[in-house]
């Protein structure tokens, strides 16, 4: 039988918001909701927080920048996307992203499949407040969901 989720202001499919990398994460849509075939994201990125440089073997991804301005770097190209601006990525294609800004951006990230949000919610375990986890802890989370760690996060010299 179809599944209609509605979520009021603020919810997630999580028993609570998830940290990743620093960035209030609320799963707006998981693989249980849509059958595995994608999941949906809500992010908070304060100022100079970005995930590490970084590879996907599984997931296509979909990021819409909904307030402020992040910068991507996807394969060594720097891009600078502001509110209304989106960007698609292959599984395969090397990423990651800053907020450079003095103000919190936010971001919907919608993963095609759906299996991502696991990986989220596995993160969030691991990852200390604003901060990234332990690097051998990343790589065999990495492991287990078919990511590749490639680097750090964008720092201030990598800034456009």
């Amino acid at each position: 039988m179809p599944t209609a989720i509605v979520l009021p202001a603020g919810a997630t499919r999580t028993p609570s918001p998830l940290n990743i990398v620093g960035e209030t994460t609320h799963v707006l849509v998981d693989e249980r909701d849509s059958q595995a075939t994608m999941a949906c994201f809500h992010l908070v990125a304060p100022p100079m927080s970005g995930p590490p440089l970084h590879v996907h073997s599984r997931e296509d991804e979909w990021f819409y920048v909904l307030e402020g301005e992040l910068v991507f770097e996807l394969d060594g190209v720097a891009h600078t996307v502001a509110a209304g601006g989106s960007v698609f990525l292959q599984r395969g294609v090397v990423h990651r992203y800053q907020n450079y800004t003095p103000r919190d951006a936010r971001l919907l990230i919608v993963t095609t499949p759906g299996h991502f949000a696991r990986f989220f919610e596995a993160m969030d375990r691991i990852t200390p407040a604003g901060g990234l986890p332990p690097m051998e802890q990343l790589v065999a989370l990495d492991a287990e969901y078919g990511l590749t760690t490639m680097g750090p996060p964008m720092g201030p010299g990598d800034q456009p």
